[in-house]
């Protein structure tokens, strides 16, 4: 799929919106022990990290915070990798703007 440019003030919203799902990863596995080794219950949220490739081809990994600094381009290269799997969060949340737009008269 070829990428579309994609403006500053977009890429700052994308952005954000990926700070927001990423920020939802939900392990039921892990066991989290207090101080003293008391357990406190199973499971843990965490922030899942976001790969972002740069023009030089090295992987950026992103969790906290938000990559509102990172340019478009390297931005649109956005994706969570699960293990041999990615999800291109960016070019999809990007394609829900899109949509947003042409269909709900959504204006950025």
């Amino acid at each position: 799929m070829a990428r579309s440019k994609i403006s500053k003030s977009r890429a700052q919203l994308l952005a954000q919106l990926e700070n927001i799902i990423g920020s939802r990863c939900y392990n039921g596995n892990i066991q989290n022990y207090g101080p003293g080794g008391f357990f406190e219950g199973a499971g843990r949220d965490f922030r899942y990290p976001l790969t972002m490739i740069d023009q030089t081809g090295e992987k950026i990994k992103r969790s906290y915070p938000a990559a509102t600094d990172i340019s478009p381009q390297v931005l649109s290269s956005g994706y969570y990798a699960f293990g041999a799997n990615r999800l291109h969060i960016i070019q999809a949340l990007n394609e829900v703007l899109d949509y947003l737009e042409e269909h709900n008269g959504l204006k950025i």
